[in-house]
């Protein structure tokens, strides 16, 4: 049976905060399983604020508000979000004409559920690019009034010491749409548009790792987030985040492949299936593999450091969840492959957080429909924090620098 997520008479507001959520299950390798996810998007955010697993190209970060731009210009014809989606469709097909790559919706087109301005918005406000910094369906029941006042004389966006106040949807220095937007778009940044957009991070990515980044070239170089090579003089806080993600999605990273293992290993005795127990023990060797690994990090991981940066990012983590990760951590910390195997009581821990997540009606391990489901490899894989979404972005930002 295939899970699914009902609502009824949520406000605006309730439905941007549900399809965030909805959008942390699209990260590759990283589907929560073991109750993680929490952990993995406190990080994430701390490291890349604003960004999402659906982010593509950087460039929508200035398509959205030219389109937006011109309607408060123009005006929307009665219904902006009706209008704006148009022009975001629209939008679509122009791309598709250049050959990009990264084009959001060019396979759906005009059934598009997830417009780019619902995927960029978080950006757009955590970036300081739009102003008032609410939601993209308070902007749309604001639209008329914001209209209004962005149509009455402004002081000069060139003031440098200018502060943006409320009556700035959009911020006062955003560069112009070239001429003939949409046609002949592409995600090449100008110069212009990549200092505005590197400056927007800077100001209010100030001690991330992501604002870091648009002032140093190195993402290109770094297929992997690991191999990222901060320079001696890094702040001590960016430094930090990233090896407390580093350890973390290391220690954790054996768990999935344990789960898996156990899953296979109960059809394969259940069903006496030769192919499921092949795939057993192709999860014992990448177990084997991932403890070898990690065996470093498994002796030095304190999730003290952790409990005590969520505190700091004021993100949840709930006791059952401390308590596994730390139950976890003890089973393993000692690096012997075959112990850990062969550990009922590490593989009752994997049992028990299942059912404790999913209930025995849900959970694999503990329902034999649910079982029989299984695909042979479900939440595989190490945490990524995003990277291969901010590494394409940083990538745009520097190349449209270069120029």
């Amino acid at each position: 049976m295939t899970a699914s997520l009902t609502w009824l008479d949520l406000t605006s507001a309730d439905r941007d905060k549900v399809r965030q959520i909805l959008d942390l299950f699209k990260e590759q390798g990283t589907v929560d399983e073991l109750g993680l996810g929490s952990l993995r998007d406190a990080l994430s955010d701390a490291l890349f604020p604003g960004t999402s697993v659906l982010h593509t190209r950087l460039r929508y970060v200035l398509f959205i508000p030219w389109i937006y731009k011109r309607l408060e210009q123009t005006g929307s014809g009665g219904d902006v979000a009706r209008t704006a989606r148009s022009k975001e469709v629209e939008l679509i097909s122009h791309l598709a004409d250049q050959g990009n790559d990264g084009v959001i919706g060019i396979q759906a087109r005009e059934s598009l559920a997830r417009l780019p301005s619902s995927v960029y918005w978080a950006a757009l406000s955590r970036w300081g690019v739009f102003g008032p910094r609410q939601s993209l369906s308070w902007y749309h029941t604001h639209f008329d009034e914001l209209r209004r006042q962005v149509r009455r004389p402004e002081i000069s966006a060139d003031d440098p010491g200018l502060l943006l106040t409320g009556r700035h949807t959009w911020h006062p220095r955003l560069p112009a749409a070239p001429a003939g937007f949409p046609v002949g778009a592409d995600f090449s940044l100008s110069r212009e548009e990549s200092e505005f957009v590197q400056a927007q991070i800077r100001a209010n990515c100030n001690g991330s790792l992501l604002g870091w980044l648009a002032d140093h070239d190195l993402a290109g170089q770094s297929h992997k987030l690991w191999q990222v090579q901060l320079a001696p003089d890094a702040p001590s806080q960016i430094v930090a985040t990233l090896e407390l993600a580093r350890q973390f999605s290391l220690v954790v990273e054996g768990a999935p492949l344990l789960y898996n293992l156990m899953l296979a290993d109960k059809r394969g005795k259940t069903n006496r299936s030769e192919a499921d127990m092949a795939t057993a023990d192709s999860y014992r060797q990448e177990f084997s593999e991932w403890m070898v690994r990690a065996k470093t990090d498994l002796q030095t991981f304190q999730p003290e450091d952790l409990w005590a940066f969520v505190a700091r990012q004021k993100a949840r983590s709930s006791e059952p969840q401390r308590r596994f990760v730390e139950r976890w951590l003890q089973c393993v910390s000692h690096g012997d492959v075959e112990r850990a195997l062969n550990d009922q009581g590490l593989r009752s821990l994997i049992e028990m957080r299942e059912r404790q997540l999913k209930g025995p009606k849900r959970a694999r391990l503990a329902n034999a429909g649910r079982l029989a489901d299984w695909s042979g490899r479900v939440g595989v894989g190490r945490m990524e924090f995003r990277w291969s979404q901010v590494r394409r972005m940083l990538m745009d930002l520097h190349e449209g620098l270069s120029h």
